[in-house]
């Protein structure tokens, strides 16, 4: 049987082979502008990048010249055909959310054998471009293996395929390496607060020439869900004869968006900034009618959704379906219900997966045709 675990001949031999037969496609594709500092040769490094792209890992890692092994969210892992090429290509999962004592083992493992460890510290991909809080064990870890640390800024990324987005645009990727002088002497805080500031971008900055995109507003929605004029609950729609545009279905304002995530209609907004627009019309903790939370506890509600429970290396089981609801009482989920206190790692994963933790056990929330985004937003507002 052929050894495919990470670092053995098999593995390397499948690592170069798909780099080399990618490398044509991906230059012509990217229209790469790197900048580089002298990078080591011959010794570890952790390679750190700001989180924009599920092409990130490439961006971050194709022309160090040197193989890498990357650490990755074990819910990837879950999705059928990646969870037999990713590892192949170097790729071993990471609980997220929580202490996973065997990735880190595995980790230090292959940093004392020589390897390159490209990992992403904020822990999640961006919606919008706007850095996010790093992780707070990057500085610990640092400082555990006295490693030296690369650090590469993708700088427009976001504009590639922004999170939401379900196509790309074209646009040249611009990826900034840069070798750190870390005093690991310092606290695990104060080298967490180096490397943030080493990774930090603009994401306000505008595509460069030449991009263009197709049905750039796909899946802007989802992100967006409510309209950032009237604020009405899932109303945004994108309009059927022109894929770069999106239209209220209350206030029928329109907007058309181009490849610096702008939104021009009669007025021009950032996609970000008309996401800021609609999270503080419903305030916090976030609440879609004041009298029904004054009158009932609820602050959210929806008539069928399903909840399932997680296992790794098993499918997923269905435990609770039925009209769901967030309030002063907590989640509740057809007979199912949780304290807030009791949820924890609430996230949105790979395929806009609505996952949260309780009690160590990981569930998943589907809601229909609603925005899971907006129910991940009144979930962390609620706990």
């Amino acid at each position: 049987m052929i050894d495919t675990r990470i670092g053995s001949r098999a593995q390397i031999a499948f690592y170069w082979f798909a780099w080399s037969m990618c490398s044509v496609p991906w230059t012509l594709a990217f229209r790469w502008k790197m900048g580089f500092t002298r990078l080591p040769r011959d010794r570890p490094f952790l390679l750190v990048a700001n989180h924009t792209s599920l092409m990130d890992p490439v961006w971050a890692a194709f022309w160090i010249g040197r193989r890498a092994t990357f650490m990755t969210s074990s819910a990837v892992l879950r999705v059928p055909i990646l969870r037999w090429v990713l590892p192949l290509c170097g790729c071993f999962p990471k609980a997220k959310y929580v202490k996973d004592r065997d990735s880190m083992r595995f980790l230090s493992e292959r940093y004392d054998a020589g390897d390159v460890i490209m990992l992403f510290p904020e822990g999640t991909r961006t919606w919008d471009g706007r850095p996010q809080n790093l992780a707070p064990g990057i500085g610990r870890l640092v400082k555990r293996l006295d490693a030296q640390v690369v650090v590469a800024r993708i700088l427009n990324g976001h504009l590639f395929q922004p999170r939401w987005a379900r196509y790309p645009r074209w646009l040249p990727v611009r990826v900034q390496h840069e070798l750190l002088e870390l005093d690991t002497e310092r606290s695990p805080e104060q080298l967490t607060a180096d490397i943030a500031a080493a990774i930090d971008i603009d994401h306000t900055v505008s595509a460069p020439r030449h991009s263009f995109g197709f049905r750039m507003a796909h899946g802007l929605p989802q992100y967006l869900w409510a309209c950032p004029s009237c604020h009405q609950l899932e109303s945004l729609e994108v309009d059927p004869t022109n894929g770069h545009r999106v239209a209220c279905s209350g206030c029928e304002e329109t907007w058309t968006l181009d490849t610096s995530n702008r939104m021009n209609g009669r007025e021009t907004l950032r996609v970000d900034e008309a996401f800021d627009r609609i999270t503080a019309h419903f305030g916090g903790p976030p609440v879609v009618c004041s009298k029904r939370l004054r009158d009932h506890g609820i602050a959210l509600s929806t008539p069928a959704a399903r909840l399932l429970r997680l296992e790794r290396g098993r499918p997923a089981v269905s435990i609770a379906e039925g009209h769901t609801q967030i309030g002063r009482e907590g989640l509740a989920v057809g007979e199912q219900t949780f304290e807030l206190s009791e949820l924890k790692a609430i996230s949105v994963e790979i395929r806009n997966t609505l996952t949260f933790r309780v009690d160590g056990a990981l569930f998943e929330l589907r809601v229909g045709r609603e925005s899971p985004l907006k129910w991940a937003h009144f979930l962390r507002g609620w706990t």
